[in-house]
Order: C-alpha cells, then sequence, then structure tokens
C-alpha cells in the first residue's frame, strides 16, 4: 500500500528494492517501510546515515563523560534532568549547523 511516494510496504518494497535505492541514492530521498501499515524502517542516503552515527556516538561520549565526572554525586530527579538537558544542549551545539537532529 502506497500512502505517497515516500511509504511504501515491504511487500511493494521487495518487488521494487533497486529502483528505491537508486532514489535514495542518486535523489537523497529518504523512502519509509511499513509493515502491516505502520512505519517499520527507512532507506536513506549513506551520507545522512553516517552523520546519524556520528551524532549517536558523540551523546554517548558526552553522557558517558558526565556520568563519569558526576559518580560520586547524588542527585535528586530535578537536578539529574537539567544535567541531561545541558549535556543534549552541548552536544548539539557541537553538531550544529551539520546536524538536523537537535
Amino acid at each position: 500500500m502506497i500512502h505517497d511516494d515516500t511509504h511504501h510496504g515491504v511487500t511493494e518494497a521487495r518487488s521494487r528494492l533497486g529502483e528505491l535505492v537508486d532514489r535514495v541514492r542518486y535523489q537523497g530521498d529518504a523512502v519509509v517501510l511499513e509493515k502491516n501499515g505502520r512505519p517499520a524502517a527507512a532507506l536513506v542516503p549513506i551520507a545522512l546515515f553516517e552523520q546519524l552515527l556520528k551524532h549517536r556516538e558523540a551523546v554517548y561520549h558526552v553522557v558517558t563523560d558526565v556520568q563519569a565526572q558526576n559518580e560520586a554525586l547524588a542527585m535528586d530527579e530535578d537536578e539529574l534532568l537539567t544535567l541531561i538537558n545541558t549535556t543534549v544542549h552541548a552536544v548539539c551545539d557541537q553538531a550544529k549547523p551539520s546536524s538536523s537532529y537537535c
């Protein structure tokens, strides 16, 4: 079932996989694959995927660094949420303008 030109059921996508990959690769489109009418996966340009992996790795390093620096601190929930928000904003500031995830 096609909702629009960017959403395809997995059965249809299987029969058109080469065409969909070419569209993603050469036109930079993203394609959402649906299973049972619900989004299940996506085909995205490799450059975007690599950016996502780098961003995720950067977030992981910042969080683990903050955890290591603050192991001895006892924080309540509000303090922890403030620390998390500050950390996320720091990562986003480092990633801009190359990232659209923040």
